[in-house]
């Protein structure tokens, strides 16, 4: 595999992007951007990395266009939304990056919708908005969704998340689903933009698959014998065998350990039980594909998709919460209480899941565990939180017939914190100095538009990370990850081996030296104090 994250840009190499930028300006009309972000979703669920959830709407963005294979978030849902929006290390805009929601320090950021709207976009937002303000606000023209500061429920308004379209209060309608909500106000306001002269930017921020796990009954049962007849190890086989048939993943990578706390499939005593969990899981996945299916019919269909970027990724690997077995665990929600006081309409819920309390219905409150939390992630190893793989590789599709071929997959590495520069790039927007009374820190992230383009991108020297369990540091194909409690530091070739099965660090102590140098640098550089 090509190593890709490389030290310098040369001077012509930026001005030939920024020349090939402004000639896709001047060609015509400065080109639309629809983001959609997946709360919670492993590396291979959907179709076209591998994963057997019925995703065909999402798969035809990779059939159309660029399937990265090396792109990376922040592991946890706050962190990297963040750096979405700033282009910046989530450190540098007052998150952590150990807790799920913190608020930007806006004296030191600007948001990607802000610089956009200034630049003439029509900017909208649907979906999980985790700001103190209103979206509207920061730089967006309309908005839908709740105002995410605590568990959320797909069926009714709760606690902590009040429901907004634009400016007023949202009451919710007695059939109301939260993913086909935002799929609904996504909509609208695409059909909005389309007839408007000026470019439009749309962030549709989902939170499903993020637990509870609550669906239809309808949308469960079409995946409930599938994953009764095959458990999780069967299905990590089979998409282990795609992502290499299709050199998803290289031939000599190892698909990493099942975790010691999870056992064989066949030995489960519950596995209706456990199809259930799965099923309701992939039924939430789904629903973020026929979104996107409504989404892309509009593009076509008003002739906007040839000059539209359509950009699909996660904002993390996949939750391991719920417990392997059937687990009393409520979320907060206790045995043998009301739990009545979270719902507004103060409906109790039943804490836990077992055989006799399934997940899927509005008065339930669960996860889906580890072990499908693995297969959610195949083949790589760790899960959400973590700074192993499966914590911080996201899929990611690009699709823009103007610029990008189609059925193309590349190995170069990206980073959340591209995003904001990518889309001011193709918009020929300016990053600034100083924006309405602020000084933002210069721009940490790099253009994706030579990658769209077809070139080899002069890309990071080294991406580094501070999330909930881990410090981690990549550096070409190298990467260096510890505890973020402290001990050692384990030392993976993430070209040979992009599992992390085989520490190297004992065999190579100059190199660790080396990666643990910058890995300290860039924590004084970004101000992590952990």
């Amino acid at each position: 595999m090509q190593s890709v994250i490389l030290v310098l840009i040369s001077l012509s190499q930026l001005i030939g992007v920024a020349f090939c930028s402004n000639i896709l300006a001047a060609e015509g009309n400065r080109p639309n951007i629809v983001l959609v972000m997946a709360d919670d979703l492993g590396w291979s669920d959907i179709g076209c990395y591998g994963g057997e959830i019925r995703t065909p709407h999402i798969d035809s963005l990779a059939r159309d266009g660029l399937r990265f294979t090396q792109f990376y978030n922040n592991s946890v849902c706050g962190p990297t939304r963040a750096s979405l929006l700033t282009g910046l290390y989530c450190q540098q805009t007052g998150h952590r990056g150990d807790h799920w929601n913190q608020p930007k320090d806006y004296t030191k950021c600007v948001l990607v919708s802000e610089l956009l709207q200034h630049a003439g976009y029509r900017t909208m937002m649907a979906g999980k908005w985790q700001g103190r303000d209103s979206a509207l606000d920061r730089g967006f023209d309309r908005f839908f969704g709740p105002m995410c500061q605590g568990k959320i429920s797909y069926f009714h308004e709760v606690e902590q998340n009040p429901f907004y379209l634009d400016r007023q209060r949202f009451a919710l309608p007695s059939d109301f689903y939260l993913t086909k909500a935002i799929n609904d106000h996504a909509l609208q306001f695409l059909k909005e933009a389309v007839v408007k002269e000026e470019p439009f930017f749309l962030y549709v921020a989902h939170i499903a698959p993020h637990w509870p796990l609550h669906a239809h009954e309808k949308d469960i049962a079409a995946y409930r014998q599938q994953y009764l007849e095959q458990g999780w190890d069967e299905w990590r086989l089979r998409r282990f065998e795609f992502q290499r048939k299709n050199q998803i993943v290289p031939l000599q990578w190892k698909l990493s350990p099942r975790p010691a706390s999870v056992w064989d499939w066949k030995t489960d005593p519950n596995q209706a039980w456990q199809a259930e969990r799965m099923a309701a899981y992939a039924a939430q996945v789904q629903g973020i594909d026929q979104g996107i299916g409504q989404l892309l019919k509009v593009l076509k269909e008003t002739g906007q998709d040839e000059n539209t970027l359509f950009l699909f990724l996660s904002d993390n690997g996949a939750a391991p919460d719920g417990g392997v077995g059937p687990s009393q665990n409520g979320f907060g929600f206790a045995q043998n209480q009301t739990n009545n006081r979270w719902r507004k309409d103060n409906v109790s819920i039943r804490p836990g899941s077992d055989p006799e309390n399934p997940p899927g219905p509005h008065d339930t409150f669960a996860a889906y565990g580890l072990a499908w939390a693995n297969l959610s992630n195949t083949p790589l190893r760790g899960t959400k939180l973590t700074g192993y793989e499966g914590g911080i590789r996201t899929p990611m599709i690009a699709k823009w017939p103007k610029v990008i071929g189609s059925e193309l997959q590349t190995a170069q590495v990206g980073h959340v914190i591209d995003i904001m520069a990518t889309c001011l790039n193709i918009a020929d927007v300016e990053y600034p100095t100083e924006f309405q009374s602020r000084k933002p820190l210069p721009l940490e992230g790099k253009s994706l538009l030579p990658v769209f383009q077809g070139e080899n991108r002069q890309g990071h020297k080294a991406l580094c990370w501070s999330v909930p369990k881990d410090h981690a540091i990549r550096m070409g194909k190298w990467k260096a990850i510890r505890s973020r409690k402290g001990g050692e530091w384990q030392l993976y070739d993430l070209e040979a081996d992009g599992t992390e099965t085989i520490d190297l660090a004992k065999s190579e102590p100059d190199r660790v030296e080396e990666l643990v140098r910058h890995f300290e640098a860039w924590q004084k550089h970004v101000g992590d104090k952990q």
